[in-house]
């Protein structure tokens, strides 16, 4: 985190700079208070485990502006837990989750560079994790072709912890480097989607070398009338860390009927996961993607395949959402999760553990309070098993809860006009 004062000299730059431009400038802010209650969130409850009760929040403040050759975005912004800090102390907290600027070279190329949020394929492996208080942006160039429905995005970055004086070791536990090729195609009633991506970290037993990993695939979204299918398959090769060719593979497909003002959605997530008896590696990661918005608001699968033991993991589920007025709506997810690939008991050696990997059910509310203001809530259950018990911790025969409470306010400060 940065010094505020820091932040506040670079917003005071930043609308000096500006202001005498002929162009759009604008201020919004986001203040989102989130209020949880956790008994078996990310990790199963054991007979004596005590619930956790907290209310974090963020602030952030966005400056915006724009002409016919650039866009400038700044996104200060500071996420703590309520009490977290000394009263009186003078703790640092403001950090920085936007920062880019978008110069438009013509009418169909652009541009970006800086901090930025990289978002894609309904955040399947470049999401922004939205849910997580700080969420998660990178620091990137960015180049943008856009013409006719056809947008084709290539990016790249490079990592250091400082400014070395020799070496380009990278000392923190994020990729070293990240390049991507995403090109989409839109129409009426289908939508395509391809994308590369190239990630590398540093090897286990080397500062010099790096593993490269490579992920390619496609999407398609088919949708007429009332009806939306859609469906995605990726390849996942390369290097890990410790120099095991990777040969892996995620499937997806599910159906959205929308029927009056309710929706019911069917669909599966098949994420590969290794083989002990095979040379290559198997298990696919999800890479930077949001998988608190696939793989259940409890979150027990947050990272795949370290949260499944490198088992993989299959997602069967069905949806229904429901509008239950012009300002409100419901929904309730339920998810019944299994191993992917076979894993050793731990508990008895030479047998495998079962598949099943228990279930869970998501209930959430949301409530327009204004343009600018909404209220959402939510309840998530996981009914474990002993495959869970063996891969996450704690005990078969306790139901875990986790429930929040959020207020999201999202103001236009200021706008102004266009300036001659």
């Amino acid at each position: 985190m940065k010094h505020p004062l820091k932040s506040l000299f670079a917003i005071v730059f930043f609308v000096g700079s500006i202001s005498t431009l002929p162009a759009q400038f604008s201020i919004s802010a986001q203040l989102r208070p989130r209020m949880e209650y956790r008994d078996g969130f990310r990790y199963p409850k054991s007979a004596n485990s005590e619930a956790a009760f907290f209310v974090s929040q963020r602030t952030r403040l966005n400056f915006a502006f724009q002409n016919e050759k650039i866009k400038l975005f700044l996104s200060p912004q500071d996420v703590r837990v309520w009490g977290s800090e000394n009263q009186l102390a003078n703790d640092a907290s403001f950090g920085l989750h936007e920062a880019w600027g978008q110069v438009m070279l013509s009418d169909k190329f652009s541009v970006k560079t800086g901090r930025q949020e990289l978002a894609y394929d309904g955040d399947r492996l470049l999401g922004n994790v939205d849910w997580i208080q700080p969420a998660r942006s990178h620091d990137a160039l960015l180049l943008r072709y856009e013409s006719k429905g056809l947008k084709v995005d290539a990016a790249g970055a490079f990592n250091q912890s400082s400014e070395n004086i020799f070496t380009t070791h990278y000392r923190l536990d994020n990729y070293k480097v990240l390049t991507f090729l995403h090109a989409e195609k839109k129409s009426e009633t289908l939508a395509w989607s391809g994308v590369v991506i190239g990630d590398a970290f540093e090897k286990s037993d080397s500062v010099h070398d790096l593993a490269w990993r490579y992920t390619l695939g496609t999407l398609l979204n088919y949708k007429k009338g009332n009806l939306s299918l859609e469906g995605s398959a990726h390849w996942q090769g390369g290097k890990t860390q410790t120099d095991r060719d990777i040969a892996a593979y995620l499937l997806t497909a599910k159906a959205t009927y929308q029927l009056n003002k309710i929706a019911l959605t069917a669909g599966f997530d098949w994420v590969s996961g290794d083989d002990s008896n095979d040379e290559d590696f198997q298990a696919f990661n999800t890479l930077y993607g949001t998988n608190h918005k696939f793989y259940g608001l409890i979150d027990y699968f947050l990272n795949v395949p370290a949260d499944t033991d490198g088992g993989g993991l299959q997602d069967y589920y069905i949806n229904v959402s429901a509008n239950t007025g012009s300002k409100s709506s419901l929904q309730f997810t339920y998810h019944q999760f299994f191993l992917a690939n076979d894993v050793p008991d731990a508990s008895r050696p030479g047998e495998l553990l079962n598949h099943n990997l228990g279930g869970e059910l998501d209930a959430g509310f949301t409530y327009k309070l204004a343009a600018y203001a909404n209220f959402q809530t939510g309840l998530s259950l996981y009914f474990p098993n002993a495959t869970t018990q063996q891969i996450k911790g704690g005990s078969k025969d306790e139901l875990n809860t986790s429930a929040w409470l959020m207020l999201t306010l999202n103001p236009t400060l200021f706008t102004s006009s266009d300036r001659d």
